[in-house]
């Protein structure tokens, strides 16, 4: 509906309405499932008023990737407490990963000097395999949390899928946060495992942060491992240098791609609150739920697809990071 006096900007044509991948799931709920919507908001009625078939055509027509398929939808329907998906095991970074078979990149890498890099789908399922292997290796165990001190790079993306790929709770903060901002988030979830960066690049400048993660080293306790990102080219000769591993050898090798099977509900990462009103609160998602909505938005709302790029100029702080993350589920490549 137009508001009076208002002129519509765009109005799709037909024959994009109906190649769009909105209508291609509307055309298979009437086949399948005998759900006729003939437009938008007839869609939007059925799907907030029939939630459990809703949700359950959503996993079926995207053929989620399950080794304890659905027996049922929604188990409890009280909020706070509603249960979604009992007894299905999966994860989500198996879910992300599964379109090995396309051409093209996963990854696009631009500085901000213009120089950009390229990794391939079979590159990027064979790093994160490898770094997997190595967090099973230091015995990270589905539940650990995994807290990283990283921007907006593509050996981001490589450790946030390998640590859904583990089971380990991923917790990210942008590098330009300081000491007592990422203590007060990091501090709170108790991480076993600290990934950070030895700076970035900002208006031309070279940002030295490995005091930061000297001293995040040193006022969180349960880290009992610790990796380097060499992003701009500066060595770490802090007091913890003995025990700090190099991302660059640990995603070499030939580990086979193995992903933990978790509950539907298995947290999958930890996003904070600003920080306002007192410590910044954690606020967790689950592999499934994160899984079923990153389908929903951005096959259905955003209509991307393999041959689509995604950039979204976005810090690791922001959950829309995370959502970038999500748009490889479609087969999107992702420009870091």
């Amino acid at each position: 509906m137009t508001a009076p006096g208002r002129e519509v900007l765009w109005t799709p044509p037909p024959e994009r309405v109906f190649a769009s991948n909105m209508s291609r799931y509307q055309r298979w709920l009437a086949a399948e499932k005998n759900v006729c919507t003939t437009d938008f908001d007839s869609l939007w009625c059925w799907s907030i008023s029939d939630l459990e078939k809703f949700w359950l055509s959503i996993w079926e027509y995207f053929d989620v990737i399950a080794s304890a398929p659905p027996q049922a939808v929604l188990a409890d329907t009280r909020m706070p407490g509603a249960r979604w998906f009992p007894g299905t095991e999966l994860n989500w970074a198996e879910n992300l990963l599964r379109h090995t078979d396309q051409a093209g990149p996963a990854i696009i890498s631009v500085d901000e000097s213009g120089t950009t890099g390229e990794l391939s789908r079979a590159e990027l399922v064979a790093q994160v395999a490898n770094l997997a292997a190595h967090f099973r290796t230091i015995g990270v165990r589905p539940g650990d949390r995994i807290a990283a001190m990283l921007p907006n790079i593509a050996p981001t993306v490589v450790a946030v899928l390998a640590s859904a790929s583990v089971g380990a709770v991923w917790s990210c903060c942008a590098p330009d946060f300081g000491v007592k901002g990422l203590v007060d988030r990091f501090a709170q979830i108790e991480p076993t495992v600290l990934i950070g960066v030895d700076g970035y690049q900002f208006n031309g400048k070279r940002v030295d942060r490995r005091d930061v993660f000297s001293a995040l080293l040193d006022q969180l306790p349960t880290v009992r491992h610790a990796i380097m990102v060499d992003n701009i080219g500066l060595p770490y000769d802090g007091e913890h240098r003995q025990s700090i591993a190099e991302y660059a050898d640990l995603v070499v090798g030939d580990a086979a791609p193995e992903y933990e099977q978790v509950p539907f509900d298995h947290p999958l990462w930890i996003l904070y609150s600003s920080g306002t009103t007192g410590l910044p609160k954690g606020i967790v998602h689950s592999h499934g739920g994160i899984l079923l909505e990153a389908l929903k938005a951005n096959a259905l709302h955003y209509d991307l697809g393999p041959t689509d790029r995604v950039f979204i100029a976005a810090s690791t702080a922001w959950v829309v990071w995370n959502m970038l993350v999500d748009t490889m589920v479609t087969g999107a490549a992702i420009v870091t």
